[in-house]
């Protein structure tokens, strides 16, 4: 647990219904791929605007709660969480929904969209000098995956698998690897084949490491892929959730205040509604992940 808190602007304070100061309670799944530092500053902004103070935690081990997982809303132990889109919609599909969708998208910069929409895309990479082309060359291939609750490392490559009619198996060997950067670095060290990485993860470690580049290349790209949903605990009052989805959706990358996210290729937070994900919710049914 890394718990962070800031001391919020006197006019803007958030208090409960008792008077005391509201502690929002924070936790993203999401880094190392998209590192820590992004969900500290946007706990940090909404901690300034809201006027209360925010803690964050970060999970590693996965890209978000799945069925046997623990869930921190459900045990009101967070309030906010960043995650990937098949555990948000897991937890959606329960009987006793324990999230609400906060109606705000992150826009990541990619000349595919530019930066128009709030959307990612599931990057397969090789070495350089691999002889595979596309994605059909790595049949028998050996792959790497960052979690099995992963749209862009995991369930990315399942659906892509059930398009092209592959009921049997396809590689040679699936190797957990833990995150997206291990998975580049599996690919480098030739440990794997070849991963699919989340294109803003991909785009950030080429930012950081624009040494190695160079000797990794794309052969295939899936997507567009609604963002990674900001959730909610349902137990939340209206009123504040609405605020925070309004504060969110306020920020101005531009301002002073919010340029550190501009660093991570943030460019605007734009609207986003629950069909967003209406597609790869069918996906997941049909792959028997969740229930209709």
């Amino acid at each position: 647990m890394r718990p962070s808190a800031w001391r919020p602007l006197p006019n803007h304070d958030v208090r409960n219904s008792k008077g005391r100061r509201i502690l929002l309670r924070a936790i993203t799944y999401l880094a190392p791929g998209i590192p820590l530092r992004f969900f500290e500053l946007v706990a940090e902004y909404l901690a300034r605007e809201l006027g209360c103070e925010t803690t964050l935690d970060s999970e590693v081990s996965s890209s978000g709660p799945m069925q046997g997982d623990h869930d921190p809303f459900a045990a009101e132990e967070a309030d906010i969480g960043f995650l990937c889109s098949p555990s948000f919609l897991y937890l959606r599909s329960r009987p006793t929904p324990s999230v609400d969708l906060v109606p705000a998208g992150f826009v990541f910069s990619d000349e595919r969209h530019g930066g128009a929409e709030a959307v990612y895309y599931s990057d397969v990479v090789v070495r350089a000098d691999h002889a595979a082309r596309c994605f059909d060359d790595l049949e028998g291939a050996t792959w790497g995956y960052n979690d099995e609750c992963s749209l862009s490392g995991y369930f990315a490559t399942l659906q892509r698998l059930r398009e092209i009619g592959c009921t049997g198996r396809y590689f040679r060997e699936r190797v957990h690897t833990g995150s997206h950067a291990a998975s580049i670095e599996a690919v480098l060290s030739g440990k794997i084949d070849a991963a699919s990485i989340d294109s803003t993860a991909l785009t950030l470690w080429r930012k950081d490491r624009p040494e190695l580049a160079a000797k990794l290349r794309e052969v295939a790209s899936w997507g567009p892929f609604p963002v990674q949903p900001v959730v909610i605990r349902r137990g939340l009052s209206p009123e504040l959730r609405e605020r925070i989805a309004a504060t969110l959706l306020a920020l101005d990358c531009s301002r002073v205040t919010a340029a550190g996210l501009c660093e991570f290729g943030l460019e605007r937070i734009v609207p986003i509604e629950e069909n967003t994900y209406a597609e790869e919710r069918r996906q997941l049914c049909a792959l028997g992940e969740i229930k209709d």
